[in-house]
């Protein structure tokens, strides 16, 4: 699912993952005289200076680690560009928890005004066609769809209005434009620029739309805009916000996934923050946060994946979660008949990748991803799950797949 780079390409710190770990992603190859269903002592696992037992999870009292999770949860708010247009794939999905977080996917103006009215989290993903490398930058038809959560309607309706206006201050050769059939829309276009900004305010919601096209056509633009909020709005009807006074309640570890994953630092939970990695000062062109201690459900899941999931023998609807830290990350599928012709199908090493010698673990694939620092990998697969693990050398990787491969174990 992470072999195509077009998602995380060039730039972005989780381009490292979908390139290096192509090849990887469901692992979990058969490899003659190493059993792939039958476990082992665990006991007689190395792990280093590892555990192999999970933590507890703590208690979350912090508005800071809520306002994250909520914004992870909100990708279930967000439609999958797919659903768009089938063209459409996912692209740098990203964590909008505070309004100084918005900048690059929205216009520097809105920062403020997302201040005054009292944004509490937010979430946006771009669709764009699926492409290679460098190119993707280049690609000239896209929409970012971007959901910001405000305390109220009131609050929505009036930073709609208000980024809209702070944009034609700004600019001044913006032309006004609505949307027939969503009479709500605020937007703007310039007649020599291939490009369109939407905001709609849609209860306590500010649904914004960023579209391009290979050429200044209105009407593309528009319909493209449209289409977009067509499949957008009822999937952010059936949303269900956590209320703000609970943000701080929300549970550190959804599903119980990250207590089966290895953390950084022996024995410290993996705790919420996301951090820009680089970014367009222009509104919507290129901007990306990496996250981390974040758990995605169904749709999330498939905004992180970069290609269709059923070019690698799964639908769509198969893929329930996906857990990310420090660019680690652990996948459930629906049952484990998935994850198996998943890993079926990734477990063949792309030009990038040179396969390492299989580590004494279970169902287990390490490759070494070539570079100018080589960055070695393993994926480990136990029932439905799969896990991927990374490290700067050989033998470290294999302790990490060994402590990964006994959580997934001990939380069977």
């Amino acid at each position: 699912m992470l072999r195509s780079d077009h998602r995380l390409a060039g730039v972005t710190a989780l381009c490292a993952v979908a390139v290096l770990a192509a090849g990887l992603l469901w692992g979990a190859r058969t490899v003659e005289g190493t059993p792939t269903t039958a476990d082992i002592d665990l006991a007689t696992l190395d792990f280093g200076d590892l555990r192999d037992e999970s933590l507890t999870e703590p208690g979350n009292d912090n508005d800071r680690y809520g306002r994250i999770i909520e914004s992870a949860r909100m990708a279930e708010a967000v439609v999958d560009p797919r659903d768009i247009d089938a063209d459409l794939y996912p692209y740098q999905p990203s964590l909008l928890p505070k309004p100084k977080d918005t900048i690059g996917f929205l216009a520097d103006v809105a920062r403020p005004i997302l201040v005054e009215h009292g944004m509490l989290a937010g979430y946006t993903v771009m669709g764009r066609p699926d492409c290679q490398g460098e190119h993707c930058r280049d690609a000239s038809r896209s929409v970012r769809v971007t959901v910001l959560r405000m305390p109220d309607g009131s609050a929505a309706r009036a930073a709609a209005t208000a980024i809209e206006a702070a944009d034609f201050a700004v600019n001044p050769e913006n032309t006004a434009v609505t949307l027939p059939e969503y009479p709500a829309a605020q937007g703007h276009w310039r007649p020599t620029v291939p490009t369109l900004g939407i905001v709609v305010p849609h209860e306590s919601f500010l649904v914004a739309l960023f579209v391009t096209h290979p050429s200044p056509d209105l009407a593309a633009l528009t319909g493209l805009a449209t289409a977009t909020l067509k499949a957008e709005l009822p999937v952010l009807d059936r949303f269900q916000p956590t209320p703000a006074a609970a943000l701080s309640d929300l549970a550190l570890d959804t599903d119980g996934m990250l207590r089966r994953m290895v953390p950084t630092e022996p024995g410290e939970w993996p705790y919420p923050y996301t951090t820009r990695m680089h970014g367009d000062r222009e509104a919507g062109a290129g901007a990306y946060r990496e996250s981390s201690g974040v758990v995605y459900a169904g749709t999330g899941a498939n905004h992180w994946m970069s290609v269709d999931p059923r070019t690698y023998g799964v639908q769509r609807t198969e893929i329930e979660s996906l857990a990310v830290v420090d660019r680690r990350w652990l996948i459930r599928f629906r049952d484990a008949a998935a994850a198996r012709r998943a890993a079926a199908r990734e477990s063949e090493p792309s030009a990038r990748q040179t396969p390492m010698a299989p580590p004494r673990i279970p169902d287990t694939a390490c490759l070494r991803a070539e570079g100018i620092v080589p960055t070695y990998y393993c994926v480990v697969r136990d029932g439905r799950y799969v896990a991927m693990v990374r490290a700067m050398d050989e033998k470290s990787v294999h302790q990490m797949a060994a402590a990964q491969y006994a959580l997934l174990v001990r939380n069977r």
